[in-house]
């Protein structure tokens, strides 16, 4: 290894670092923008219907805090949601030292363990899965023109969204009792 460079991360659309370029160039800076540069942005939430589960149905567990009471709560929801990468960089040897880092761990995905409700400290594996890969390359113009080099990945994570968990007012039933009636009401009950 010769040099290792970090290379800075913002959230932000690409297409507001590539004004800033053309649009004010002199920012009392001697130069307009360090390259190498990545910037995440967050496109798009969608329903996921090939994972759906019961509306109505909810699920129990001991609170975490005390373990003496449960806590309720609803299926979660399951949602898909997609967000773009956004890298660039002067050189094209520059963007792909950065791309050959990133897509090793996509096969096409990526299995993330995240703790989504702390209340319940319900944990699931998200799937983070990479779609595809566009390369742009603008370098029509005169020479007074900057080139840039841009490689965009985009993102699926499979996630889950939740409603909220409330305190269950009884705890777990382990025993029922049932009694039916057999023919009128003043006749006896039997015991089931």
């Amino acid at each position: 290894v010769v040099n290792n460079i970090k290379v800075p991360l913002a959230y932000g659309p690409t297409q507001k670092f590539l004004a800033r370029i053309e649009q004010s160039p002199d920012l009392n800076k001697s130069f307009q923008i360090t390259l190498p540069r990545m910037s995440f942005e967050f496109i798009g939430l969608t329903y996921d219907p090939t994972r759906k589960v019961s509306t109505t149905q909810t699920f129990t567990v001991k609170d975490p805090d005390d373990g003496t009471q449960t806590k309720k709560s609803f299926m979660p929801v399951p949602y898909n949601m997609q967000f773009e990468l956004s890298i660039m960089t002067k050189l094209n040897d520059d963007a792909l030292q950065v791309v050959e880092q990133i897509l090793p761990y996509f096969q096409p995905q990526y299995n993330l363990t995240v703790e989504l409700v702390e209340a319940i400290q319900e944990k699931k594996d998200i799937p983070v899965i990479l779609e595809n890969i566009t390369m742009q390359d603008d370098y029509e113009g005169d020479y007074s023109t900057r080139r840039v080099l841009l490689y965009t990945l985009r993102f699926t994570a499979k996630t889950y969204l939740y409603g909220p968990s409330t305190s269950a007012t009884a705890d777990i039933i382990k025993k029922a009792t049932v009694n039916y009636m057999a023919g009128d009401s003043t006749g006896r009950s039997r015991d089931v």
